[in-house]
């Protein structure tokens, strides 16, 4: 993670995002004075104090604010913000909300703003000073950060991508995924906790998707085992019991059949890449309405 105080300045002030895929990332901008504008691919913002951005797409842009302005800059590591969203039931939420890029006005947000400014300003001090902790701490300031932009949007509805009672039944289906997918129920247990049947839900998975709800959570599950065989230093046998896997060797072969290699093999090829400073290529979980 990366932040910055935005000085007052004679001059307008031009910064550059994502412009090299190996160096990608979400973007925040706060303005506390002035005016300011946000571009990508496929936005453009023009913001008045007391305003925020963000800029939850990969694509490159530009953020701008006019002589005078004030506020904070930040830039967040995908890995980051993954962490910041964790696995509670209302991760749901705050996904949809990362992935998406809007402005806030602030001027009615009195409190939220408050709070944005002060992370803003943990993270700068985080960042001048890292201890033990560094990135926790980091990752639960740009939560807190998230929550409250979730707040100001009006909360889940407004970060749901789609309308109708389809994509309520997947919003629903997901955050159950997120509370189960450790204790491995069956479909037919998520299809009776959304008061529907196996078959409709596979219907409007197969749909709306193109994927199958036990696609759908297992690649949830070995997401989460990927994330964890970068990042734990537990065992493989302790990372797959904690998953859910009392044998050693399901684990094993889930992991094989859903990634193309062992964990092992996974976890050194991981820690190579992380040593050159590359990303692993973890499936991904992001492709949810």
């Amino acid at each position: 993670m990366k932040a910055e105080r935005v000085e007052s300045s004679l001059h307008p002030r031009i910064w550059s995002f994502n412009r090299q895929a190996d160096s990608s990332g979400r973007q925040f901008l706060l303005l506390t004075d002035g005016d300011g504008e946000a571009e990508s691919e496929q936005h453009r913002f023009s913001i008045a104090a007391p305003a925020c951005v963000w800029i939850g797409s990969l694509s490159a842009g530009k953020l701008r604010v006019d002589a005078g302005a004030t506020g904070y800059r930040c830039w967040a590591s995908e890995p980051l913000v993954i962490a910041a969203i964790g696995d509670q039931a209302e991760s749901v939420s705050l996904h949809q909300l990362a992935d998406r890029s809007f402005s806030l006005s602030l001027a009615r947000h009195e409190d939220h703003a408050a709070t944005l400014e002060r992370c803003c300003n943990g993270i700068l001090r985080e960042l001048r000073q890292p201890m033990d902790g560094s990135p926790l701490l980091l990752s639960a300031f740009l939560r807190i950060m998230l929550v409250s932009m979730l707040r100001i949007t009006g909360g889940e509805d407004a970060a749901a991508s789609g309308s109708g009672a389809r994509s309520g039944i997947l919003r629903r289906f997901r955050q159950l995924v997120e509370m189960n997918f450790r204790s491995h129920w069956p479909v037919s247990r998520y299809a009776a906790s959304l008061g529907i049947s196996a078959d409709r839900l596979h219907a409007i998975c197969t749909s709306e998707i193109g994927k199958s709800p036990k696609a759908l959570i297992s690649e949830r599950l070995a997401h989460e085992a990927a994330l964890r065989l970068e990042r734990s230093s537990l065992t493989i046998e302790q990372l797959g019991h904690a998953l859910g896997f009392q044998d050693p060797a399901h684990f094993s072969s889930f992991f094989k059949r859903m990634i193309g290699m062992p964990p092992g093999r996974y976890r050194k090829i991981a820690a190579n890449l992380q040593q050159e400073g590359r990303k692993t290529p973890a499936p991904g979980f992001a492709d949810w309405p």
